[in-house]
This record gives structure tokens, C-alpha cells and sequence, in this order.
């Protein structure tokens, strides 16, 4: 089972396009980032981000959990701000 922390970081990833600039959105360390992101990809078998030389995109498995991810933040910051 995966860890939903990683989530995080996963879609700070997704949403800028390389793990430095994951890092600095999430305030952790790109070490950090990568770490949690190949925690994920273990734990779910699958290969969610191409890294290059000029940063990271998410591959169709990526893009998958990418939709899905935001669709759980957007529904916890929706309850979070009703109680």
C-alpha cells in the first residue's frame, strides 16, 4: 500500500514539471520529492514519470492518477472547509 503523503508530492510534480520545482512548492528537498515519488511508483507497480533532462512528465498511468489524485485534494480541502 502506498503512503497518500506521496500524493502530495506527486501531484506538485505533475503540476510544475520537475522535482525541483516540486520541491520548492512542497518545501521538502528535491531528494525528498524523488524519493517519495519512486515510493509511489513501487508500491503501485507502475511507472507514473518520465524524467528527462529538462524535467518530468507523467506518463498515461500518471495522467491517470493525476485526475484522480486532484479529484481527492479538491474533496478534502471541500470538507476541510465546512467544518
Amino acid at each position: 500500500m502506498f503512503e497518500w503523503s506521496d500524493l502530495r508530492y506527486f501531484l506538485a510534480v505533475a503540476r510544475t514539471g520537475s522535482t525541483a520545482a516540486a520541491a520548492q512548492d512542497t518545501r521538502a528537498s528535491q531528494t525528498t520529492v524523488a524519493r517519495r515519488i519512486s515510493a509511489l511508483e513501487e508500491a503501485l507497480r507502475l511507472k507514473l514519470i518520465e524524467r528527462t533532462q529538462t524535467g518530468s512528465r507523467l506518463t498515461e498511468a500518471g495522467e491517470q492518477l493525476r485526475v484522480a489524485a486532484a479529484r481527492v485534494e479538491a474533496e478534502i480541502e471541500a470538507f476541510a472547509g465546512s467544518v
